[in-house]
């Protein structure tokens, strides 16, 4: 994803080649980790991995399951607004409007015009969520999982999730950590429960899309 987003600073062919390079080495990694996954038979995909990534061995969550996701999703958004005003409430003087890691994307957008707007909102919805779940749900737990109890395992999957979204390692910046923690622990929940990397790629792929559209909306605005 950093070679992607490297190529909003680029003009021209450069432009395109990080592009390029960025796209081919997000699909290596796809392709290299659900072949990790389906390996040891976790139930990424349906069937035994062959040769190839087909759709049609993509379990997908069920009605049931939808509206499970669904119910986490709403306490986990409770959890992000209480923290949101204790926030507020208590950590006003160092807080800002937003984190580190949502103000530095803000910028991305803002310094390659239409280019980076349309170029980071398909990393931020789509590619984002895909790579991030493959590795801090599935890989993390096909790892941790067989040594430790599942909480552990969730709450750690969260906690990594958390610190890779931070902007720096500063005190500071450990305000930004709750929201991303809460929001990493309701996508290893979700997985867990439903034993589906699926589910939590599409509750990641709609909370990002959201707030995405609304960034994007601020942005424009």
């Amino acid at each position: 994803m950093s070679m992607t987003q490297l190529s909003v600073f680029f003009q021209g062919p450069f432009r395109y080649l990080w592009l390029a390079i960025g796209l081919v080495l997000a699909v290596v990694f796809t392709y290299k980790a659900v072949a990790y996954l389906t390996d040891g038979g976790l139930p990424v995909m349906k069937g035994k991995w062959k040769s190839s990534l087909s759709l049609k061995r993509i379990s997908l969550p069920d009605l049931n399951e939808l509206g499970f996701i669904a119910s986490v999703y709403v306490i986990a958004f409770a959890a992000l607004s209480v923290w949101s005003m204790v926030q507020v409430s208590f950590f006003s003087q160092w807080s800002q409007d937003t984190t580190e890691n949502q103000a530095a994307i803000d910028q991305l957008m803002n310094m390659g015009g239409r280019y980076s707007m349309v170029v980071l909102s398909i990393i931020i919805v789509f590619i984002g969520p895909v790579m991030e779940e493959l590795l801090f749900r599935g890989v993390f737990f096909k790892a941790f999982k067989k040594n430790q109890k599942s909480y552990l395992t969730m709450l750690f999957s969260g906690l990594l999730f958390g610190l890779y979204h931070l902007g720096s390692y500063t005190w500071v910046s450990l305000l930004d950590l709750p929201p991303y923690l809460i929001l990493g622990m309701a996508l290893a929940f979700v997985y867990q429960k439903t034993d589906k990397l699926s589910s939590s790629i599409l509750l990641h792929v709609f909370h990002n899309g959201w707030v995405q559209i609304l960034t994007l909306y601020m942005l424009l605005k």
